[in-house]
């Protein structure tokens, strides 16, 4: 045990915010530990909060990613696709879309209290407007067999739908490919590196590492503690720096 240990054993106290002054023996030595204890249970009560919330956002952002690339599928129908294409194509897109509205609300409830948590749920409320801005979108979705619940889910009546391909395919890909560059740019804003789900995910990211610092720096001030009462040092708070000639 030297000199620099129990400096770093302070540094680490304070970075902590718990009491660093160190005790070899009594009720002392035991508050101190029990303090020690008491900031490992916090830090790891925090650490498997921030590991939860980012894990959700994590699968939010990549049913983001899948909702993006169905929209993209459905932007970029035209005349030569087929009956059955377009209606993979719409099918996955209603899939993804629901996914992402399902998920940005679960997010929402994991992160509650949160800046984050806000994030999720303008997340899910962007992707329910982009389908449901206007008047004219929702009767051109209407008119193909599209309708949202009112949790903000997509469903399709399948015979309507493909009674509106054989009527109108024309139409039906122009309505479908215009929800779908809709739908893109929404999700690419909410990509983007300042968008709500990246934003977020950076912050809890960043929090992550914090915590991971915290439980590195109570791992040494345990052990500097340890090496204390275990006799083969001493710290009495002002008389730490003359035990060891400073």
């Amino acid at each position: 045990m030297n000199i620099n240990d129990l400096v770093s054993a302070s540094a680490a106290g304070r970075y902590l915010g718990i009491n660093s002054g160190l005790q070899s023996s009594g009720s002392a030595g035991s508050s101190q530990s029990a303090g020690l204890q008491k900031a490992e249970v916090r830090i790891q009560s925090q650490v498997d909060k921030t590991n939860a919330q980012l894990t959700s956002f994590g699968q939010l952002k990549s049913n983001v990613s899948n909702v993006q690339l169905s929209a993209q599928a459905l932007a970029g129908l035209d005349e030569k696709s087929s009956n059955e294409s377009v209606k993979a194509a719409a099918n996955s897109f209603v899939s993804s879309f629901n996914a992402t509205v399902t998920s940005a609300k679960t997010t929402a409830s994991v992160t509650t209290g949160t800046a984050a948590s806000s994030s999720a749920t303008r997340v899910g409320k962007d992707m329910v407007r982009t389908v449901s801005d206007s008047k004219a979108t929702i009767d051109s979705l209407k008119n193909i067999g599209f309708s949202m619940q009112k949790d903000g889910s997509l469903t399709v009546d399948a015979k309507k739908f493909e009674a509106a391909q054989i009527a109108d395919p024309a139409g039906v890909k122009t309505t479908l490919a215009k929800i779908g560059q809709q739908v893109d740019k929404t999700a690419t804003q909410e990509l983007a590196t300042s968008g709500d789900v990246n934003a977020s995910v950076a912050s809890l990211s960043q929090r992550a590492t914090v915590l991971k610092n915290q439980q590195t720096a109570l791992a040494g001030l345990q052990q500097t503690a340890s090496a204390l009462t275990s006799g083969t040092g001493s710290y009495y708070g002002s008389s730490l720096l003359t035990a060891y000639g400073g």
